[in-house]
């Protein structure tokens, strides 16, 4: 049960009717959430939702007809009965109407993976403009140049390119992630 996706209704789906007319009870939608709570045998829901068996037993085989439990197991009563345990068919129940949430998820994805290769770029000329062309200084007479070590830029500041680029992408990233969290909200 723990791969489980959840069942998306979309309002204008012939499925919606068979989805709002399981639901259309108190009792019914109890059920549903007492099952998310854990699965359960009918007699076990009866009691978690102050109803009978046999209501409890009407509504489940609609639930079941909505796709919206299923039996997943079978236990023994002390008498030796087999009773069906029902859990929910999906890991929640997303109702929509108009443009599948999906859809939206995706376009937003695919916006950020070109706004992080728009990153890559930038971060691959912060590199070049701080690297240099990233070969040994040329040299006059008997001096030698030590490239062990990050340069000194005008400011006074170490000029790493690593340390640039690592700077330019965190940066980005950031800003992407509060535009993210910006247009989720």
């Amino acid at each position: 049960m723990g791969d489980r996706e959840p069942k998306l209704v979309d309002l204008a789906e012939a499925d919606a009717d068979e989805v709002f007319d399981a639901l259309g009870s108190e009792t019914a939608r109890s059920l549903l959430l007492a099952l998310h709570e854990e699965p359960r045998p009918a007699s076990d829901l009866a009691e978690a939702v102050d109803t009978s068996v046999q209501n409890v037993q009407y509504h489940l085989t609609k639930l079941e007809a909505a796709d919206l439990v299923e039996g997943v197991d079978t236990w023994y009563s002390e008498s030796g009965s087999e009773m069906t345990v029902y859990a929910p068919a999906d890991e929640s129940l997303v109702l929509f109407a108009g443009e599948e949430p999906e859809s939206s998820l995706r376009r937003l994805l695919e916006r950020l993976v070109g706004a992080v290769g728009a990153l890559a770029v930038g971060a691959v000329a912060v590199a070049l403009a701080v690297g240099g062309s990233g070969g040994p200084e040329p040299t006059t007479g008997n001096a030698t140049t030590n490239m062990s070590g990050p340069t000194v830029g005008p400011t006074g500041a170490a000029t790493d390119p690593l340390v640039a680029v690592g700077a330019f992408l965190a940066g980005g990233l950031f800003v992407l992630a509060v535009l993210v969290v910006i247009e989720r909200l």
